[in-house]
This record gives C-alpha cells, sequence and structure tokens, in this order.
C-alpha cells in the first residue's frame, strides 16, 4: 500500500512539473555583438593589439622593402657605370638581391603566422570570457536563451541586453584587475607595519 502510494506521489509531482513547464514562457534575449566590442574594454584591448600588430608587420615589410630596393639601385648603378670589375662580382650581387628577396618574404611569412596565432589566442580567450558570462547572466535571470543578434532574422528591440551585459563584463574586469590595497588595516593595540609607530616610539615629542 505504501508502494503504491509513493508511486502515485511520483505521478503527482511529474504531472505538475510537466504542467509548469508548459505554462512557463519561454524567455529569451539578445546581445548585439557589434556594439558589445565597442563597449566591453577587453574587446576594445583585442582591437588595439590588433591594430598594433598590424602596424608592426606594415613597418616591418616596408623596412624590408627599402633595403632590398636600395641594394637594387645600388647593383644597378654600379652595372650602369661598368663599376664590376668582373662578370663573377657582379652575378655575387645578383646572388645576394635573390638572397634577400627570398629571406624577406621568409621572414615576413613567419611574422604574419606569428600575429595570426596571437590574434586567435586572444580572440578565443575573448569569446570564451563572453560566452563564459552570458551563461552565468541567464542562469541568474532565469533565461531559456541568449541569442546574437547576427543570428536572427528579426527580434524584437525591447529583449536587447547588450548594454546591460557589458556593463556587467567590464565591471567583472575591474573586480579582477582592481589594484590592491598599498596598506593594510590598523587593528586596535597594533603597530602599522609601515614603520611610522617606530618613528615615533625612537622620538617621543
Amino acid at each position: 500500500m505504501k508502494k503504491l502510494f509513493l508511486i502515485a506521489f511520483a505521478m503527482v509531482a511529474m504531472s505538475l512539473a510537466a504542467q509548469d513547464v508548459a505554462t512557463k514562457p519561454f524567455t529569451i534575449r539578445y546581445i548585439d555583438e557589434d556594439r558589445l566590442y565597442q563597449q566591453y574594454v577587453v574587446a576594445q584591448q583585442y582591437v588595439q593589439l590588433q591594430n598594433k600588430l598590424k602596424n608592426e608587420f606594415q613597418q616591418a615589410e616596408q623596412k624590408k622593402r627599402k633595403e632590398i630596393e636600395t641594394f637594387y639601385n645600388q647593383v644597378q648603378n654600379k652595372y650602369q657605370k661598368n663599376l664590376y670589375k668582373t662578370q663573377k662580382a657582379f652575378e655575387a650581387d645578383q646572388k645576394k638581391l635573390e638572397q634577400m628577396q627570398d629571406k624577406a618574404q621568409k621572414d615576413m611569412e613567419a611574422m604574419q603566422k606569428t600575429m595570426e596565432a596571437q590574434l586567435n589566442t586572444e580572440q578565443m580567450r575573448l569569446a570564451n570570457e563572453i560566452d563564459l558570462f552570458l551563461a552565468d547572466y541567464a542562469i541568474k535571470n532565469d533565461l531559456d536563451a541568449v541569442l546574437r543578434k547576427e543570428a536572427a532574422m528579426f527580434i524584437n528591440p525591447k529583449w536587447d541586453v547588450t548594454d546591460e551585459v557589458a556593463e556587467g563584463l567590464n565591471a567583472r574586469y575591474n573586480a579582477a584587475h582592481a589594484p590592491e590595497a598599498k596598506a593594510e588595516p590598523v587593528v586596535d593595540g597594533q603597530a602599522p607595519t609601515d614603520g611610522s609607530a617606530t618613528k615615533d616610539v625612537a622620538n617621543p615629542e
């Protein structure tokens, strides 16, 4: 009899739970990813890094191109003025020019790969931080889904939580990077640790 009662109670509980799921509205919010990246400090840092690496790449490329052009002009000038005493000397400079071009290409390819790897790592870290925050945000606000605006054909602007999410992300970042307190709290009856008490004791007024 007790077993039957427990079974019946479980069935009723399951039925009530099913009704609760059926009657609970499906709650959705969305973020505008472009706007979020403009507001989130870590995303801003990523863009700054991207621009910095791009400028460094362009400067390195221009420097190598200038070095090659300078040496090429020197070879041309010597050739036109018949300054090469032997064909072997001219061919040696031609070979050096080819080596410079080949090395420059390999150096720039290696630099580009390093730059892309660094940016990919930072981009993955940024995306992971946002995803983790959104998952926590959805749980805390009892949401069924948080979408990206770009993934939807249309979504009502009233469900936009971009600003709120950006504010939360920045607050978490600021809390994690807040400077530590420089002075320890002074407890009653305990001398401070910065040495000020020693001076007073040694030289009492």
